[in-house]
């Protein structure tokens, strides 16, 4: 079940040619003319104009882009957990070159103006990298904010000098505000974790400062502006963040939050149009969230992709058991064929509505992969003479994929399956409720449906008895009330 190398983060399922080349078109586009703006500046930056030629410009901004291609590309093929798709690996260089500009303008215009009179080497310090790093860790992951920040350290250490003290100092606080901004879920824990970064980025700044130039004029500005450069990562990321989620088309755990709210007008019309579709997604978005939590894997994520992830059976309602409420069941009428077709469809026009309300590639991928390749086993059961006479087959049966190729992913399909096949069941006890989740458990490691994400074995067995134990409450036997004139099946009057 270890995760593929190529298959991390590139997520559209095979039917989708024509969106994924409307993505790839507009993300050419962005290189391009991305490309083409970095060379301009370079070439107009000042003293920078006079010394090279357009074309040294070009060739400048050609010789950055093919370092940082070939580190991240390096990072992708070695690294695990670093999985770049083109989207990550455009929005990473547009970062770093930004990065760029941004530590050549504090020494160019803040060093040669002077406004406060201290030595120019120490407006280095106010380079913010920390935000950056942040804001890679938050959308991305640990591992690639890591390897962002060493590849902007060292392109933004050449820009103001290219020493040693700003090179260490960049590296420790890119690190610094990385490490402090797991989980961040909203704006007020982005300011903490701003705050957290500012003493380390402080102390880093007098220690390098009192290294290499001595205790003289520069260590009281190198502290002011070392902790000022922390406290302001919280801002700058925030400000970054919203822009890059509608760019390059991520959702922060920010943005999840956001969506989580009933009041979203997607799960607004679920609750409306299909109630029992709503009261599903959001036991399984507990479930998930409970088995994110015991192995370590985003919960926010998995809680608000369960919420949308049957979000495609807003349009035939009626064909779902869990919307039926006792009436007939429009499928007795249908061959197992149209009911194949009604039931698969329910993903792809879920993948469709993601889309349109810019839920972000996360959820997207998640709704997707849910269902994996895994069978229709009812609608097969019942096509068992027509597969007997070889006018159908079982592959006819199986959902398109992929299958889950992240954590989150895998977790929403077994508490989606889980709390399906629990519901089933007629007062359940907690022993028949785990029987029934080790039995999903293993029928999706036994079929493959886990083989493309990085679920281990104990993985696997913390998350049965995570989705157990929630399964187990929520279906509990309730006490008949006195006097409610009710009978259970199976007891005396």
């Amino acid at each position: 079940m270890s995760a593929s190398k190529d298959g991390g983060r590139v997520n559209l399922l095979p039917g989708n040619d024509g969106h994924r080349g409307l993505r790839k078109a507009r993300l050419l586009g962005l290189t391009v003319g991305s490309a083409a703006i970095f060379a301009v500046l370079f070439y107009i930056w000042g003293r920078w104009g006079e010394v090279f030629p357009f074309l040294g410009a070009v060739a400048l901004t050609l010789a950055v882009s093919l370092f940082l291609k070939e580190w991240f590309g390096f990072a992708g093929r070695e690294v695990r957990k670093v999985h770049l798709a083109l989207r990550d690996f455009l929005f990473l260089c547009s970062l770093a070159f930004l990065l760029f500009f941004a530590a050549k303008g504090v020494i160019e215009i803040l060093g040669e103006a002077q406004p406060l009179a201290v030595p120019s080497r120490v407006y280095a310090y106010l380079v913010p990298l920390p935000a950056f790093a942040m804001v890679v860790r938050i959308l991305i992951n640990a591992e690639t904010s890591i390897l962002f920040t060493v590849a902007a350290s060292v392109l933004s250490a050449a820009a103001v000098g290219g020493n040693w003290p700003e090179l260490l100092f960049l590296l420790l606080s890119g690190t610094a505000g990385a490490s402090r901004s797991r989980r961040v879920t909203d704006r007020q824990r982005m300011l903490w974790a701003g705050v957290q970064t500012a003493p380390v980025c402080a102390l880093a700044a007098v220690a390098l400062e009192f290294a290499f130039h001595g205790g003289g004029e520069g260590l009281l500005p190198a502290a002011l502006f070392g902790a000022l450069n922390g406290l302001l990562a919280g801002p700058i990321a925030l400000a970054v963040l919203p822009v890059a989620e509608y760019a390059f088309g991520y959702a922060s755990d920010i943005r999840l939050m956001e969506l989580g709210s009933t009041s979203h007008p997607l799960l607004s019309r679920l609750m409306i149009h299909a109630p029992g579709t709503f009261h599903h997604s959001m036991v399984v978005g507990t479930l998930a969230e409970a088995g994110a939590i015991a192995i370590g894997a985003n919960p926010v994520l998995c809680r608000v992709a369960a919420l949308y992830h049957d979000i495609g059976k807003i349009g035939k309602p009626q064909y779902f058991s869990e919307n039926q409420a006792g009436e007939e069941n429009l499928h007795d009428a249908l061959s197992p064929g149209l009911s194949r077709t009604v039931i698969l469809s329910h993903v792809k026009e879920g993948a469709r509505l993601a889309r349109e309300h810019g839920l972000g590639d996360r959820v997207v991928e998640i709704i997707e992969q849910h269902h994996g390749t895994s069978l229709l086993y009812y609608f097969l059961d019942k096509a068992k003479p027509m597969i007997d006479d070889r006018k159908a087959s079982e592959e006819m049966f199986r959902y398109p994929g992929p299958r889950p190729r992240t954590r989150e992913a895998a977790i929403v399909m077994l508490a989606d399956a889980a709390e399906a096949t629990v519901r089933s069941l007629r007062n359940p006890s907690a022993r028949e409720v785990g029987e029934s989740v080790a039995r999903i458990v293993n029928r999706a490691y036994l079929d493959g449906q886990l083989d493309e994400c990085e679920l281990t074995l104990r993985d696997l067995h913390v998350l049965d008895g995570a989705i157990s134990r929630v399964l187990a409450t929520l279906a509990h036997r309730r006490v008949d009330y006195p006097g409610s004139g009710i009978v259970r099946s199976g007891e005396a009057p």
